[in-house]
């Protein structure tokens, strides 16, 4: 059941992680990355990106479910944030079924020191056609 949205899902997961890394050469989490993993991104520069996917949602249509995803950009040291965040848009932006909705900028301090690194959260959004049984 509902084989060719599973094979659209991981179609797009798939996109979005072979067009950061391809176009950023960064890391890609998806979810959540580990210590070890972290620990390795300390001692090289805190540059990277985290993959997330939100709750399914409702839409008008009975036949398509709606989903977020977040893809969060973590930059130290690096002065072109805003230029990125249009890159990193203008790269998801054609996969498709995915689209851009918004971003929010933050400047996190790193525990205990005075290091800083920006992250910008990039919504966007999926529609998922489902099978509907009756």
């Amino acid at each position: 059941m509902n084989e060719k949205t599973k094979r659209l899902m991981h179609k797009q997961k798939e996109g979005i992680f072979n067009s950061l890394q391809t176009h950023f050469t960064l890391p890609v989490f998806e979810d959540e990355m580990a210590e070890d993993e972290e620990k390795q991104l300390d001692k090289k520069g805190y540059n990277c990106f985290i993959f997330e996917t939100s709750e399914f949602q409702t839409t008008e249509d009975i036949k398509k479910l709606k989903q977020n995803i977040y893809v969060s950009y973590y930059s130290e040291n690096k002065d072109d944030v805003d230029e990125t965040t249009i890159d990193i848009i203008s790269v998801l932006t054609p996969i498709k079924g995915v689209t851009f909705s918004s971003s929010k900028k933050e400047r996190l301090q790193m525990k205990e020191t005075d290091r800083f690194i920006d992250r910008v959260r990039l919504t966007f959004t999926r529609v998922i056609p489902i099978e509907y049984q009756v």
